[in-house]
């Protein structure tokens, strides 16, 4: 597959920041959006309109976070994209979203443990929650890369979601998939019933579908 130029992965994250909108996973100014593009990272801009945005408004990082190129101030959470970055070489583009369910279950601090095989399939089991650390410290972003360790997702106590992916559109459907899941979580909660998966269950259910869900490669 042909690699995207920088020009186009500028594009695909300002595309991607109005989808967020569009879609109810930020609100406002929130959230934060960033991708490796050659041997920097791409991030948004601190606190500006999606929709408003313009290529040269996404800043370029090396991986220590010190800017490559672009005037503006880039997002608060850089260390909590960049320490994941660094962690997780098989990462190509993270998305912080502040989507409702997800961000219910992050305030409630409460795993979001496996109720559908769904889950299993995209998220592989549970999606943690980070412990809580104040927003766009090194702490939180230690926290946050400790908790989501291999996977794909992540809750941030008290603030938002996480997810990862090997490209944006990867990322954006498990941040899609991460609400969803937290909505039929406290959904079934609330109706007094949402059956945990065992973890032998949730084992045979992801080794079986590794096989068998999806175009094998």
């Amino acid at each position: 597959m042909k690699m995207k130029s920088e020009a186009e992965v500028r594009k695909d994250i300002i595309n991607t920041g109005i989808m967020l909108l569009e879609k109810g996973l930020v609100q406002g100014t929130g959230g934060n959006i960033s991708c490796r593009a050659g041997n920097g990272i791409l991030i948004t801009p601190s606190g500006m309109d999606y929709r408003k945005l313009l290529c040269e408004d996404i800043v370029m990082l090396d991986p220590e976070g010190n800017v490559l190129k672009g005037s503006r101030k880039p997002s608060i959470e850089r260390s909590l994209h960049l320490k994941i970055y660094k962690t997780r070489k098989n990462i190509s583009a993270i998305i912080h979203t502040h989507s409702v369910y997800a961000t219910a279950m992050a305030a409630a601090r409460v795993p979001l443990f496996p109720i559908t095989d769904n889950q299993v399939a995209l998220f592989g089991g549970t999606v943690p929650v980070s412990d809580y650390a104040p927003i766009g410290t090194e702490e939180l972003a230690e926290n946050a890369s400790r908790a989501l360790a291999c996977g794909q997702g992540v809750l941030l106590s008290n603030h938002g979601a996480l997810c990862a992916g090997s490209d944006l559109s990867e990322a954006l459907m498990r941040c899609e998939m991460l609400e969803i899941f937290s909505k039929i979580y406290i959904m079934a909660k609330a109706a007094g019933g949402g059956i945990v998966l065992t973890d032998e269950q949730v084992k045979c259910e992801a080794e079986d579908l590794k096989n068998r869900y999806g175009q094998q490669k």
